[in-house]
């Protein structure tokens, strides 16, 4: 039977979210029909996000249906479609749309969401992914339950710096499928003036000994491995086996896969970095785990605890504004930050994040996981673990809210005028600034502009300068505008209102390093922004998505004074070579107020090439009757003066319309390198580009600078393979 001890609202929310619930309106049976409320999951019906939704679902109607608005009732189930393909998902969001349901939770893989944010961005209602990288697109409708995969590596590279002291970093990335957090791992530690080797990248069907032998050539002091849980085991002990005696830090330390398959004698000290670990003691956390055990006969994971706490705002949310899908998105986004399993929830982040809470974890002898640190978005927290008391605690919901300031009303986010009416025709009677928390006393009637009591009179200021709302603002009562004032005779060019300030990000530089990339080598391209507006900005995202392979990458900014500029960069790895160029994204998410204008420059682009090594390359004159190696030590092509010839296997072709610098490596492809015969010397005019196979299979490009006589005189260079 499922425990009712436990305080069933205060794991999440506090007396401002709860004003209008009372246990009373949870346990009451209504006098009319319920309605049944449908919830999707993409997943299992018995996985992690299914179960914690439905334990939610459980407490919160435990005692009877949820009321909303206008006296209706409400009974909650949960429907699974699984999915394990992009297409999957698609028809997994038909499916369930198909039985009307009012939320979907899922996917939460990583690669699977990542290539499904087209169709959750379409599903048109309420999505909820697990997945933490910050390739997985959120906003609008699509929310993310869990710390973001940078604030995770930021936590991590907090603690092996500055509390275990750790100098030298080695990366290992397993699969394509964790390159988002292995770039930003590699940022955040590069940043910190830490910068790892560069990452050791899995060879599929490779082994991972040699991935091992390679990770300790560089003689790390602390190696931080993604990937597989199964996988990252194996390396460990390739590490161990070794003789490796550093620091072994992974996302996936808390996971059965991964510390089942690690010998007991070898489960002590291992570093990880998770959203929640099941051994958090807050008195929150523990009765979750509990009853969850209780319930499935299973042991909670970090996606459990994450449905879990939103599924219950997002039932709270229905019984506020009903089941609407934009009615119900306002509803959550106005909820404040509060207590939560997780640590807490706070849609206030922006962008669709609900959660910024982190634990830095390390396993006892047992290999359980045990808090070193917790974080959110204010940064370290103070790590304070209460065991839970062996009292019960009473059926009646316990509040036991975070701190709230009282009334409603929000912290102003740059400096801005207050007026005597909501519109800029309206004079200007003030300022407040950046920093400043305020109380409204009413709003207009689509809560655009705030009401304020400035210097003894009414004041309105308009409602996006706001952050970190506090109270419910949709109590406020509606004020009605004052008349539109009537302009005076005045010239207008002695009316000069107050310049607006707003925040202005622009691109001052990019650059490539290395210039030219290689395929499978990582790259970095260091961008420098500048805030050159007149307000300072918060915090933002710069985004690129590199080519070949659209491999999508971004970094937090944590914030930027105006008038300073911040060096960003942005670290991946492709695969595949060609001249591209990209738009580098400056406000990844529209965090930052801009203006009316100030978007415009927020994509600059940016060209580079990324090709394979020349092994050599010059220039070479053919008389007649001679022959010719650009490399290897066997003649590649003969000149007869009028036909050049390949030699010995090695194959031509004429690249007509074709320049030099317009050449990469997979742009000699065999379909247009394959005449083994010659070229005639018609076609041998000045200036002609030839691509060659040579004699050694290497490919590389020919181009005819001349005659001297009857000399040909060649241009050339060749790749390494």
């Amino acid at each position: 039977m499922l425990r009712k001890r436990f305080a069933l609202i205060a794991v999440l929310l506090t007396v401002a979210l709860l004003a209008t619930m009372s246990p009373f309106a949870l346990a009451s049976t209504l006098r009319q029909t319920p309605q049944m409320l449908n919830i999707g999951v993409i997943g299992p019906i018995d996985g992690p996000t299914a179960q914690g939704v439905s334990l939610a679902v459980e407490r919160l109607t435990g005692k009877g249906p949820i009321s909303g608005p206008g006296g209706a009732a409400f009974n909650f189930s949960v429907l699974a479609a699984d999915a394990k393909t992009a297409d999957d998902v698609s028809a997994a969001i038909t499916q369930l749309k198909g039985s009307n349901v009012v939320a979907i939770f899922g996917p939460d893989d990583e690669q699977l969401a990542a290539g499904s944010s087209a169709a959750l961005a379409g599903a048109g209602v309420p999505v909820f992914v697990g997945a933490t990288s910050t390739a997985v697109k959120t906003g609008g409708q699509v929310f993310r339950t869990r710390a973001a995969s940078n604030r995770q590596a930021a936590a991590l590279a907090d603690v092996m710096i500055k509390d275990l002291g750790k100098n030298k970093f080695a990366i290992f990335q397993g699969n394509p499928g964790v390159a988002g957090p292995v770039s930003e791992v590699v940022t955040t530690l590069t940043r910190a003036g830490k910068p790892p080797a560069p990452p050791v990248i899995q060879v599929e069907n490779g082994a991972v000994t040699d991935s091992a032998k390679v990770l300790m050539d560089s003689q790390p002091d602390a190696i931080l491995a993604y990937g597989d849980p199964a996988q990252l085991a194996q390396l460990f002990l390739a590490l161990k086996a070794a003789n490796y005696a550093g620091t072994f830090a992974t996302p996936v330390t808390d996971t059965p896969d991964f510390i089942r398959n690690i010998p007991p004698q070898l489960r002590t000290g291992l570093y990880g970095v998770t959203t929640w670990p099941y051994s958090w003691n807050s008195a929150d956390s523990s009765e979750f785990t509990r009853d969850y055990v209780a319930t499935f006969g299973a042991v909670p994971t970090a996606l459990s605890a994450a449905a879990y706490d939103v599924a219950v705002a997002l039932i709270l949310g229905i019984k506020d504004a009903g089941f609407a899908p934009n009615a119900l998105r306002t509803r959550l986004l106005a909820f404040p930050k509060a207590d939560s399993v997780q640590g807490s929830f706070n849609p206030k982040l922006g962008n669709g994040e609900l959660s910024a809470s982190t634990y830095v974890i390390v396993t006892n002898r047992f290999g359980a996981p045990t808090v070193l640190a917790r974080y959110d978005e204010t940064g370290r927290l103070q790590l304070v673990e209460t065991p839970p008391t062996a009292t019960p605690k009473p059926p009646t919901p316990t509040l036991v809210p975070t701190e709230v300031p009282a009334g409603i009303g929000g912290t102003v986010r740059a400096n801005v005028n207050v007026r005597t009416g909501p519109g800029q025709i309206y004079p200007v009677i003030g300022q407040l600034r950046r920093g400043e928390r305020v109380q409204f006393v009413g709003a207009n009637t689509d809560f655009t502009w705030y009401v304020i009591n400035f210097r003894a009179q009414q004041g309105w200021v308009s409602a996006s300068f706001f952050t970190d709302l506090f109270g419910n603002i949709r109590d406020l009562p509606i004020i009605a505008p004052p008349p539109t004032p009537v302009p005076t005779p005045t010239p207008p060019a002695t009316f000069t209102p107050s310049p607006q300030p707003f925040a202005d990000l622009i691109m001052v530089s990019a650059t490539m390093n290395p210039p030219v990339p290689q395929p499978g080598v990582p790259l970095t391209l260091s961008v420098v922004v500048k805030n050159n507006g007149n307000a300072d900005a918060g915090e933002f995202a710069v985004a690129t998505s590199f080519k070949p392979g659209e491999v999508y990458t971004a970094v937090v900014v944590p914030g930027l004074p105006a008038g300073q500029q911040t060096q960003v960069n942005l670290t991946n790895t492709v695969n595949g070579t060609g001249i591209f160029t990209i738009a580098i994204v400056l406000d990844l998410n529209n965090q930052v107020n801009e203006g009316p204008n100030g978007e415009a420059n927020n994509k600059p682009e940016f060209s580079y090439r990324v090709d394979r090594n020349r092994i050599a390359q010059g220039n070479v004159n053919i008389p007649p009757g001679n022959s010719v190696d650009f490399q290897g030590g066997t003649p590649d092509v003969s000149y007869d003066g009028t036909k050049l010839v390949p030699l010995n296997g090695a194959k031509l072709g004429l690249l007509p319309g074709v320049q030099m610098a317009q050449i990469y490596w997979d742009f000699l492809s065999p379909d247009k390198i394959n005449n083994a015969v010659g070229i005639a010397q018609a076609d041998l005019v000045p200036g002609a580009v030839i691509g060659i196979y040579t004699a050694e299979g290497k490919r590389g490009a020919l181009r005819v600078s001349g005659y001297a006589g009857t000399t040909l005189q060649l241009e050339y260079f060749v790749y390494d393979m």
